[in-house]
């Protein structure tokens, strides 16, 4: 069975690289044709195409052609090289690294068809997407993989061989943390994939709990990097109240005279609405990512103790 390539997500085109990283078309267009300095991608109609990895190596060289570097002397350096120069230059390496997306494999056929719909949720990630089931993953993908901070999968029905084929998987790519997306399982599964720290969520995706999801586990390599605290990163709780009822007890007559009822299920509303849009907030660091992880979390505990307040009123004036 032959090799399958990994797919690279995001890809840019020369004009958006340009102004990422303060270069002329032109300059990069001659970059290319001289040193083979450019994208390695191209798309059906030949346009050429960048990847995560083709910016932030270009941002380097970029940097260090500002510190006076010859651009025929660096273009033809490994990454590594490039930053090793950067680090004795006394820039540092730093804010490179800083600036860094965090590289995710995305495994699955209904997971990578979802994404191909919602391309803004990998804007702020250096995706790899493999569209086969995670049990061909073995077979398919030869050779050695690069090492990534996210593996997440879809496996509609998990099973014991589901499993095994994705902690086969984690560790080949040493993947710091990991999610999956399921249909069907049991809770045993479940149980033991959370005992080991992944993460899971029930098909079908939707855009907030992908989101969601994502940054949570950015969150936690951020933990892991020191860059913010654990306390920030509480599971995610589900809605108590559906839209239509919280429009319901707006409507009715409150049982308390201060109208709580009303008060409570008005605030509800618009924690859920900032819930939802704070979930979705573009990044485009790391740093961002704790941020983000940050909002989300103390928005959805808000609003789930808002929920509780208004609960305990409901039940003790006989509403529920």
């Amino acid at each position: 069975m032959p090799a399958v390539a990994l797919e690279s997500r995001p890809l840019y085109g020369i004009g958006t690289v340009a102004r990422l990283t303060r270069v002329r078309p032109e300059t990069l267009r001659i970059w290319e044709r001289r040193y083979g300095l450019g994208a390695s991608q191209k798309a059906e109609n030949g346009r050429r195409l960048y990847t995560q990895t083709d910016l932030e190596h270009l941002q380097i060289v970029v940097k260090l052609v500002e510190q006076g570097f010859r651009i025929g002397e660096i273009a033809s350096m490994e990454r590594k090289t490039l930053e090793a120069m950067m680090e004795q230059g006394g820039n540092g390496n730093h804010s490179a690294k800083s600036e860094a997306k965090p590289r995710v494999l995305f495994v699955g056929t209904v997971l990578c068809g979802w994404l191909d719909q919602h391309p803004g949720c990998l804007t702020s990630l250096d995706s790899r997407l493999y569209r086969g089931t995670i049990e061909s993953v073995e077979t398919e993908l030869t050779g050695d993989l690069d090492a990534v901070d996210l593996l997440v999968a879809d496996c509609s029905a998990l099973n014991v061989e589901q499993m095994q084929a994705f902690q086969a998987l984690r560790e080949r790519v040493s993947a710091r943390s990991a999610l999956v997306f399921y249909q069907f399982s049991s809770q045993r599964l479940l149980s033991q994939l959370n005992d080991e720290g992944v993460s899971t969520a029930k098909l079908p995706l939707d855009t907030e709990t992908f989101a969601a999801h994502m940054k949570k586990l950015q969150g936690t390599l951020e933990v892991e990097r020191g860059v913010s605290d654990a306390g920030e990163l509480a599971q995610p709780r589900a809605r108590m109240f559906l839209e239509e009822e919280l429009l319901k007890f707006r409507k009715v007559k409150s049982p308390l005279a201060c109208g709580c009822t009303q008060h409570l299920s008005e605030l509800i509303q618009s924690l859920n609405a900032f819930e939802q849009y704070s979930s979705q907030c573009a990044v485009d660091s790391w740093s961002d990512a704790a941020t983000h992880t940050c909002v989300y979390a103390y928005t959805n505990q808000a609003r789930w103790l808002m929920e509780k307040a208004l609960q305990a009123v409901l039940e003790e004036h006989g509403e529920q």
